[in-house]
């Protein structure tokens, strides 16, 4: 068994889906838990029920980025492994896990390369981020290059499927953001290898708005 952290596994994953440079060398300084968190907020101003997240502070010129797992979803993933199996069981959780991985490591790009990016942007990212390690994991544990529809239908059931129905805009951005990333993943699904790397490195640089228009005039 791969002895690697799972988060450093997927940081790898992800930025080499993308052509990413690396800004963040170490991951573990970024990442608390339930104690950590309890040192940064014991005032009683956050609560932990709605689970993990990026937390972002600005201070002067610089920002500050952290990644907030609770215990309870660390203590899940290393009991059901998703680099051993990925299933009903942990999928939840694994995505979650990607989720908020992929907000720092794009967060922290846009920072250092002074763009700005949106909420919507960040969570259409995430999703299509949490597609394609899937993807890539049941992959490796099938041992095919190519994954039967099946298991992509499966995949975007859970990734996008299954988002609130309530009004809210925290809801809505979700929703839109899902959609938005089920077009893009079924995009890259018809493409071939190479012309799905560049698609993937392109996406990483161009503007939201680009995205948006290729994606409407692709459907």
């Amino acid at each position: 068994m791969n002895s690697t952290p799972l988060v450093v596994v997927l940081k790898s994953i992800i930025e080499r889906s993308y052509g990413m440079r690396p800004v963040i060398h170490d991951i573990g300084p970024f990442l608390i838990g339930d104690r950590g968190y309890e040192v940064l907020y014991g005032d009683g101003r956050h609560e932990r029920s709605s689970g993990a997240r990026m937390m972002v502070r600005q201070e002067l010129d610089s920002v500050r980025l952290a990644v907030y797992y609770p215990d309870a979803l660390v203590r899940h993933l290393e009991h059901f492994n998703p680099l051993v199996g990925l299933g009903d069981v942990n999928i939840d959780e694994f995505s979650v896990l990607i989720e908020e991985l992929d907000h720092l490591l794009t967060m922290a790009g846009r920072v250092a390369e002074g763009r700005p990016v949106s909420l919507l942007e960040l969570e259409h990212h995430a999703n299509l981020t949490k597609y394609l390690v899937v993807l890539h994991l049941l992959g490796r544990q099938i041992r095919r290059t190519r994954l039967p529809e099946s298991l992509r239908l499966w995949a975007r059931h859970h990734l996008f499927g299954k988002y609130s129905e309530e009004t809210n805009e925290s809801a809505k951005r979700y929703r839109e953001a899902a959609g938005l990333a089920d077009r893009h993943a079924r995009l890259l699904d018809g493409m071939t290898v190479p012309e799905r790397r560049r698609e993937l490195c392109a996406f990483h640089r161009r503007s939201f708005s680009d995205t948006c228009r290729l994606l409407i005039s692709s459907n």
